[in-house]
């Protein structure tokens, strides 16, 4: 017997679904059957019936499709019981046969779509197209199918793509022409008898539960069924009355215009604006169903939620249900609304952020008035989950965190080891990046499977910079790239330099066999250093089996295994490892039953796989007992007190689909074909109909740039243009709120408007907002007192030089104990095509050092290092170098034939301070410091410092002047020399005022700059170190650009510890502030001498 029950209530179909399994008389060990339409309405379904009867089970849930394929499966007239073709049989065909045929006249017409179609992606794409539609035309358009099969093709004479798709279809099914769904059906309904449909297997009934819209041949499949076996269909229907006539107000006036009669006299009868406009896609399933013989066994299961003094939502959905149009002049007149009524709102918001945050302080509101409320009785669902997900996230787990789940987001999204391996195969045709390459090192399953530490990743990345490695697995892989095969800055080449580094002793800078050692580590790091020589080679033999093009079956053999080889199994992934092992047999298969044994590039299955992950939905969190965020889905009209539409704005929902220009179905409509967008519409009132307390509605609704207004969805406007006609509103009331940009605006807390919120740090922001405007306190706070010290402060000499450098950083540091996280400049996947910056001082450095005492060439060792371009390009590098080096490196080699002096250990103790340390560079005639770098302030400051402890602490048979040689600063010349003399008993007391600087500088701030300094009292020096005002003046006007440099970006101003001590109270704002900090007494305090004892020699 063919069933219908019909109710606008989920919950009273429910009711009778579980009456009409209680009455089945099935064996107890025969499940009984349930057609759903999504695992949402099953997960709802088994949770009612066991509330109903204590348990839920021995039930078999199955989808509509899957279900006629199986009720089909049992007509004996078959000869055989091949499987009905699917949309993956299609897909695989029509690329096997578009492979093949692609010369053939008869598809000429598809060239058009595989123009300039170098990797196939086109074709793979159109093929994914074509399947999808063939799929569709066995449902909705059977006849047409099989009249391709009889070599028919009508509709061609109207559109030339019919041609081509019907030489498709009539080629691909030539081989087995009874195993696509038309001709099965055909059949089905040619030769159904009783006698020739075996029940074995079968339940005595099935029903199909809360469908919104079936295809006409699936119910007429049921419909045939029903006369061996009872078919029960549960409709959600929103209206009791006779609604299958009803046209939209913009349909009934077009055909007014064109029959020049007026809308009342067209259509008189009641119509209710928002199902005449939503339910076009229920309308059409309805009336269709009319036309077959069914049977009602309930009496009226319809409910009018209207009771006196109803909230607008029940008012809404009993005005459909009765198909009410209420409006001042109509039968059914606007009613009150009472002031306390938010059964419907809307809230417009400036972001996804915004929205999200606004939702979690209105559901808190709702727990706080309504104790019984639990958090499954809420689902918040909204077009785009994906989009959504990270604000959900962020929002709803802090600060007074509720429990909440989100479902329906892609299989790869929640899979740690399905992205992991994506990003592998991601890798193959690529450079081999060292950013790509050790952005998998984080991935957990990875990590697992190398036993790779968080430590043990810090210090990989360190190695990997050490060595040099920037991109390509070795010259081979760079020369397929189509680049020159040179082995530098590769992965090969920096695994090489790290293991040689390992093997050779400490401090080993030659060359062995033609690759210089890395010392990167300590011994405790040659762990790590296997872990990433075995990650690598694992990752780059598993890449380098996705070379060339390979039949199915060989390539799911070679992901399989890539994935064994790079990715954990445990408990915790294994479920995620079988999905994809089985995607994997899904492509191996479906390639195999449609003939497809063509070598295809890898770039196909990758593409292929991506889609099956991408579209394969995870649900696993759908109804967990939290509240519940869910993409908004057909036939998942389900009951909840609270429902929630976020993200309803107008380019969003109805969603937007674009149909390929060959879909017959568009072109030649029918009635009951799918229309994406009206079954999004009947969604949209379908879940009007679904919320039993409240519908909360929100939108971006406006621009957080401008804040000009940003249209909401057309859904949502139709549904406040109804409510504006459908009620009287008191004054000042309104449903709907356009929300404050910042979650701590002042009116979220002042209690005298709309807006509310829960959030204990916003409201203490909007507070300081109110507050009285004070003075920002500076970071710093200067202590009356210092703190005490030992009897004796030691002081190591390494501590004085490091603390010049940057006082306020050694302050911050050392006294405060605070050090920000070194910001280092995001370095690049590829080789630099000059030589400049640090680069350029650091091999500078070692062309000084290593040709003054070595006397040779350095140009293979820093090739060896990959300091240099590639090619060509690196030898006239080098030899820029060389020249820029050349005259200090003469001059170092004279200081080499000097007699060096040893190293030696010193102190010297004044009052209270003990400073120690070794004196270094020491020749027969004098300290001699020589270096790349340009002679800045800084520099020369160090150089002082030395020169002080040398005179200071040093022998009496030592000499007592340092030679200083380095770059001019102003590049004038190619070689600076100064020279600092014996300064006998003076030395002690200078170093001393330095100590004693330091020793207050690590308990307040001491504000000096080298370089800014160092300008400052070279200039103020010309006017005899006054501190008055015009020498201030022009020497602070010859610092500033030390300092800063706006428009650059550069300046010492910049370094994050002297911004953080100088905050907005910068010295440089005039001639009194640079006093007033001690900015210019301390320049001319630490400088003076230095100045006062430089000799320029050349």
């Amino acid at each position: 017997m063919f069933n219908i029950i019909k109710s606008n209530r989920m919950e009273i179909l429910m009711q009778a679904l579980a009456a009409v399994q209680a009455e089945a008389g099935d064996h107890s060990l025969m499940p009984q059957w349930i057609a759903v339409q999504s695992r949402g309405m099953k997960q709802w379904i088994s949770l009612k019936l066991a509330e109903a009867s204590g348990v839920c089970a021995n039930m078999r849930f199955v989808f509509p499709r899957p279900l006629v394929d199986e009720l089909l499966s049992h007509f004996t007239a078959f000869d055989h019981q091949d499987e009905t073709v699917n949309e993956d049989f299609f897909f695989w065909s029509v690329l096997k046969l578009v492979r093949e045929n692609r010369s053939l006249k008869e598809l000429s017409g598809i060239e058009a779509y595989l123009q300039e179609d170098g990797t196939g992606k086109r074709l793979l794409q159109v093929s994914r197209k074509i399947a999808t539609l063939f799929d569709d035309y066995s449902v909705y358009r059977p006849d047409m199918l099989l009249d391709w099969q009889k070599g028919l093709r009508k509709e061609a004479r109207q559109d030339t793509s019919a041609e081509w798709q019907a030489f498709l279809f009539q080629k691909m099914m030539e081989p087995r022409p009874l195993d696509h769904l038309s001709a099965r059906t055909q059949a089905f309904f040619q030769g159904f008898s009783k006698e020739k449909f075996n029940r074995d297997g079968l339940p005595s009934q099935i029903s199909l539960f809360g469908i919104s819209a079936l295809p006409e041949l699936f119910v007429q499949v049921f419909e045939r069924v029903a006369s061996v076996m009872d078919i029960h269909i549960f409709l959600l229907t929103p209206s009791s009355r006779f609604f299958f006539d009803i046209r939209p107000d913009r349909e009934v006036e077009k055909r007014a215009v064109k029959e020049g009669a007026s809308p009342e006299v067209l259509f008189d009868e009641p119509v209710n604006p928002l199902l005449a406009s939503l339910g076009a896609s229920g309308i059409r399933f309805h009336a269709g169903l009319e036309s077959f013989h069914y049977q009602e066994p309930f009496d009226d299961l319809f409910l009018d939620p209207v009771e006196e003094g109803s909230p607008m939502l029940w008012v809404l959905q009993s005005d459909i249900l009765n198909l009410y149009h209420r409006k001042e002049s109509g039968e059914a007149l606007p009613l009150a609304v009472d002031p306390v009524d938010t059964s419907v709102s809307v809230h417009a918001c400036h972001s996804p952020m915004r929205e999200a945050q606004v939702l979690k302080d209105l559901l808190l509101a709702e727990f706080e008035k309504n104790p019984d409320l639990a958090p499954h009785d809420i689902m918040v669902m909204m077009p785009d989950i994906e989009a959504y997900a990270p604000f959900i996230e962020s929002v709803f787990s802090l600060e007074t965190p509720l429990p909440f789940s989100i479902s329906d987001r892609r299989k790869r999204s929640e899979s740690k080891p399905l992205e992991a391996f994506l990003k592998i195969l991601a890798l193959q045709g690529s450079r081999l990046e060292k950013s790509l390459v050790l952005d998998l090192l984080p991935s957990e399953s990875i990590a697992r499977k190398f036993r790779i530490s968080l430590d043990d990743t810090t210090k990989i990345e360190q190695m990997v910079d050490d060595a040099n490695i920037l991109w390509g697995r070795d010259g081979e892989h760079r020369q397929s790239m189509g680049f020159e095969a040179y082995a530098e800055n590769t992965w090969q080449f920096g695994l090489n330099r790290l293991f040689m580094g390992m093997a050779m002793p400490e401090g080993y800078d030659g060359l062995v066999q033609g690759i210089l050692p890395c010392e990167s580590f300590e011994g405790s790091d040659l762990e790590a250093l296997g872990k990433l020589a075995a990650f690598c080679h694992a990752l780059f033999s598993g890449l380098a089996g996705l070379e060339g093009e390979k039949p199915l079956a060989a390539w799911a053999r070679v992901l399989r295994q890539l994935a064994r080889s790079l990715l954990d199994e445990n408990p915790e992934t294994a479920e995620d490892l079988f999905f994809l092992m089985e995607t994997l047999d899904e492509l191996e298969s479906g390639a195999k039953r449609a003939g497809f044994e063509d070598s295809v590039p890898f770039d196909l299955v990758h593409s292929l796989l991506a889609q099956k992950l991408d579209l394969n939905i995870s649900q696993g969190n759908f109804m967990s007992g939290n509240i519940t965020f869910c993409n908004i889905l057909p036939m998942r009209s389900i009951p909840f007190k609270i429902v929630v539409l976020m993200g309803m704005d107008e380019t969003a929902f109805p969603k937007k689909v674009f149909s390929p220009g060959f879909n017959l179905m568009k072109k030649f409509p029918r009635p009951g074909d799918k229309n994406e967008r009206n079954e999004d519409l009947y969604l949209f009132l379908e879940t009007l109909l679904s919320a039993r307390e409240k519908l909360i509605i929100t939108y971006t609704g406006m621009s957080i740039r401008d804040n000009s207004l940003i249209p909401c969805s057309g859904v949502v406007s139709e549904l406040m243009e109804v409510m504006d006609q459908s009620f009287v509103f008191p004054k000042g009331y309104s449903y709907r709120f356009f929300h404050p940009l910042h979650p701590f605006d002042p009116s979220y807390f002042n209690g005298t408007g709309p807006f509310f919120s829960y959030s204990g740090d916003n409201c203490r922001m909007a507070a300081a907002l109110l507050g009285e405007r004070r003075e920002k306190q500076p970071f710093i706070t200067i202590p009356d007192k210092e703190k005490p010290v030992g009897p004796v402060l030691d002081i190591s000499l390494d501590e004085i030089l490091r603390f010049f450098k940057n006082p306020l950083e050694g302050f911050v540091k050392q006294g405060l104990n605070l050090s920000f996280k070194l910001l280092e400049e995001e370095k690049e996947d590829r080789e630099a095509f000059t030589v400049a910056g640090l680069d350029q001082y650091l091999l500078g450095s070692l062309l000084v050092e290593k040709e003054a005492l070595h006397d040779r060439d350095l140009y293979s060792v820093f090739r060896a290092m990959g300091s240099l371009p590639p090619g060509r390009k690196g030898r006239l590098e080098y030899e820029k170098l060389m020249a820029l080096a050349d005259p200090l490196v003469r001059e170092a080699k004279k200081i080499a034939a000097i007699p060096p002096l040893p190293a030696l250990a010193a102190e010297i103790q004044g009052d209270g301070i003990r400073v120690f340390g070794r004196i270094t560079h020491v020749r027969k005639t004098g300290a001699y410091l020589i270096g790349f770098g340009r002679l800045n302030g800084a520099r020369l400051l160090s150089a002082w410092i030395r020169h002080l402890f040398l005179n200071a602490a040093g022998p009496r048979d030592y000499p007592c002047q340092t030679i200083l040689l380095g770059r001019d600063p102003k590049g004038k010349k190619p070689v600076s020399t100064y020279r600092f003399p014996d300064l006998g008993r003076d030395a002690g007391m200078y170093l001393d005022e330095l100590a004693r600087i330091f020793q207050k500088g690590i308990q307040t701030p001491f504000y000096f700059s080298p370089e800014t300094s160092f300008q400052f009292a070279e200039a103020l020096a010309a006017e005899g170190f006054a501190l008055t005002g015009e020498p201030v003046f022009k020497a602070m006007g010859r610092a500033k650009k030390a300092w800063q440099d706006r428009h650059q970006g550069t300046g010492e101003r910049e370094n994050r510890y002297v911004d953080l001590c100088v905050d907005q109270s910068d010295p440089f704002e005039s001639v009194e502030t640079l006093l007033s900090s001690g900015f210019a007494p301390n320049a001319v305090r630490v400088f003076k001498p230095l100045l006062e004892n430089r000799e320029e020699l050349s």
